[in-house]
């Protein structure tokens, strides 16, 4: 989730094509399916949509007729000096009284977003999920059921080597963190941002570009 658009900022124009080769290279290049093997993905509304939809086309092409489902998380940034985050949107995970509730039960959990910028969403989303999974943890001992501890992971397309505001887990950042590309401060334009995508595919495709890809 973007959290910054600073008009004097450099722009980095991204096209639909080139969203999407990043991810389908990123996926390679971090052999995300055979170090993570993705069972559920969560998009972060909005930015996440596009690229975990673009992710999970690659992710089962890989692993065959699998289920990969796919769920979405809203969240704000509040621009104080504390600079909170409340949810707007949130997967149901109380497994008591919610038929409908998901389980995190030995899920490979993957967090998708376009960009991290301040990592202050990212790090909200994972605590708040940290969260819910210890609550089905204590339900499925009352129950007397079998758990298998969750994966956390993060993917992002784009990570902006800046100061951040917040935190990962450092086994998740060491192991499950997944990166397009880093960049600098600059302003990433990407595709659905744009009113003219004609214009936009033409600024993506010859403007010069300062980030370098993630190795």
């Amino acid at each position: 989730m973007s959290e910054n658009n600073n008009e004097t900022t450099n722009k980095i124009y991204i096209s639909y094509n080139q969203l999407h080769d990043i991810i389908r290279q990123t996926v390679e290049r971090t052999k995300l399916i055979e170090k993570f093997s993705p069972t559920l993905l969560i998009a972060i509304s909005a930015g996440g949509f596009l690229p975990t939809r673009i992710l999970r086309n690659i992710i089962k092409s890989e692993i065959g007729g699998k289920s990969l489902p796919i769920q979405t998380i809203g969240l704000c940034l509040y621009e104080s000096e504390k600079h909170e985050i409340y949810k707007t949107q949130w997967i149901s995970t109380d497994k008591k009284n919610d038929p409908l509730a998901v389980s995190l039960n030995g899920q490979n959990i993957l967090i998708v977003d376009e960009v991290d910028e301040t990592r202050t969403t990212l790090s909200y989303a994972v605590n708040e999920l940290r969260k819910d999974i210890e609550k089905q943890k204590l339900l499925s001992k009352e129950n007397d059921e079998e758990w298998i501890e969750p994966k956390l992971g993060v993917f992002v397309v784009h990570n902006k080597t800046i100061d951040k505001r917040a935190n990962l887990p450092e086994d998740l950042m060491n192991s499950f963190y997944f990166v397009g590309e880093n960049v600098s401060g600059e302003w990433i334009v990407y595709p659905w941002d744009a009113l003219d995508i004609h214009e936009h595919t033409h600024l993506a495709e010859n403007s010069n570009k300062t980030n370098q890809p993630t190795v």
